[in-house]
């Protein structure tokens, strides 16, 4: 719903007592799920799913071999081009702009590299409502809160039944952001 852009990932750590495994980003790693590329969709509040052709990397992601899949929804707002740290003087080249609400058009400018200052987002299209990309469908853009990515993962056939985590991990186009959030499950044969 925030609107961030970015790449996504599912991957799978398992949480049995007896493998001596500890629930981090490297055991996270070691699973990666691919994405069943042809049922990505938009699903709207109202039950209503539009099939989207989505954009999948299998090419210079980490880890080597694995596969990401890009946001479908296109922001059309992700705010200013940098808020200011509190290192930030008057003086420091490329200045931050002031102010969380100080949107401006134009071309983004680089970051003054000043502790602090978050510089990473550059999609100033506040004021026109121009999408980062042409929407999948009508509406299917920006800040909504209606709607929702579906995907559809494969899990590996190889991996034993038991308790595990699903973790996904967004690093973000907008800011200079990872988030991550994690499910239990059980594998069952």
């Amino acid at each position: 719903m925030a609107s961030h852009g970015g790449g996504y990932q599912f991957r799978l750590c398992r949480a049995e007592a007896d493998t001596n495994q500890s629930l981090s980003e490297a055991c996270f790693q070691q699973t990666p799920l691919e994405f069943v590329t042809e049922k990505q969709a938009i699903y709207f509040k109202n039950g209503t799913m539009v099939p989207v052709k989505g954009t999948f990397v299998t090419e210079g992601v980490w880890p080597v071999g694995s596969m990401w899949a890009m946001i479908p929804i296109p922001s059309d707002c992700l705010g200013p081009r940098c808020i200011p740290g509190p290192n930030d003087t008057d003086s420091t080249p490329n200045k931050c702009l002031p102010g969380e609400d100080d949107l401006v058009d134009g071309p983004c400018v680089p970051c003054p590299g000043t502790p602090g200052s978050d510089c990473s987002r550059c999609d100033n299209y506040c004021h026109s409502k121009k999408p980062a990309f042409e929407p999948h469908c009508p509406g299917c853009q920006g800040n909504r809160h209606d709607m929702a990515i579906r995907d559809v993962v494969k899990v590996p056939a190889n991996l034993p039944p038991g308790k595990y985590v699903l973790g996904f991990r967004l690093d973000c186009e907008a800011t200079a952001q990872v988030w991550n959030s994690c499910s239990d499950i059980t594998l069952v044969r």
